[in-house]
């Protein structure tokens, strides 16, 4: 099977507790949110290059007040199959050409909340792979040396509908599940682009986001902070199914807890999430 070795990648990790908060999504609650850990093998570091000293972080990119400069909104992926990536040295330098020397940040190979980090990779260019960032503004694209990265294909999709509300999932050309969703409010709308699945996580005190969560590469184009968080876009369960299929959240895109369930055996990280109207 075509998904045979990512979804080996992909399988449970031993729980670790985290805290992560999602540009939701719902009622906002007195503490963060507290869940466990679900997604993604270990990548014991192999460092093949020494990165040079980053000009700026990747989280003073994503919270502010610095952004990446290079973006290409609703960029355009060959696929299915696409091509996802992890990250196999404790450190990458991320470029903003394909011929820059230094790197304008470095990122490390687990996410802020100990998970494998991958990139979903749009081109390549000589030694390098072109990336999609999971930092702010969205449509952030990046570059970073091929040897850091350990590539493999995913044939799964998302494509989401804020008009519509509807969320399609595909297998290479088939469809394997559609079905409505609620999105964000005309105040706080779910961004529209190109985006993946970063993090899966269980939430483990907070029903309101139904048994399993998505982490995306999108980030709330109007919350710069929500919860203590940084206004990342969630794909979660709810505890509310009667707003299933109306735009009710604060970006967020809101499954029932069958459908949540069912991607959450069964989409690798590294799917490509297509968000349009």
């Amino acid at each position: 099977m075509a998904n045979t070795r990512l979804m080996a990648r992909s399988r449970w990790s031993i729980p670790a507790l985290l805290l992560v908060v999602l540009a939701d999504c719902g009622q906002a609650a007195p503490d963060l949110p507290l869940y466990r850990a679900m997604a993604a093998r270990t990548v014991a570091p192999t460092p093949t290059t020494t990165v040079p000293a980053p000009q700026v972080m990747a989280q003073e990119i994503s919270r502010g007040p610095a952004l990446w400069p290079v973006v290409e909104p609703g960029i355009q992926l060959a696929g299915p199959p696409y091509t996802v990536a992890d990250v196999v040295v404790p450190r990458i330098g991320v470029y903003d050409s394909p011929t820059a020397p230094t790197p304008l940040i470095s990122m490390s190979n687990k996410t802020d909340h100990g998970l494998q980090r991958v990139f979903l990779v749009a081109g390549q260019d000589g030694n390098r792979f072109k990336v999609l960032l999971p930092v702010r503004p969205n449509g952030s694209v990046g570059w970073v040396n091929t040897s850091d990265l350990d590539p493999y294909p995913v044939t799964y999709w998302i494509r989401v509908s804020t008009s519509a509300h509807t969320i399609t999932v595909g297998n290479a050309g088939q469809i394997v599940l559609q079905q409505p969703v609620a999105v964000g409010t005309g105040g706080t709308p779910t961004p529209l682009g190109t985006f993946y699945l970063t993090e899966l996580v269980r939430p483990i005190w907070q029903p309101y986001l139904g048994p399993y969560a998505y982490t995306t590469s999108a980030h709330s184009d109007v919350l710069y902070s929500f919860m203590g968080g940084d206004g990342v876009v969630g794909l979660h369960g709810t505890d509310a199914p009667g707003s299933i299929g109306h735009a009710v959240s604060h970006g967020c895109i809101r499954m029932n807890n069958a459908g949540i369930t069912t991607l959450a055996g069964i989409l690798p990280l590294g799917t490509p999430l297509f968000i349009g109207p």
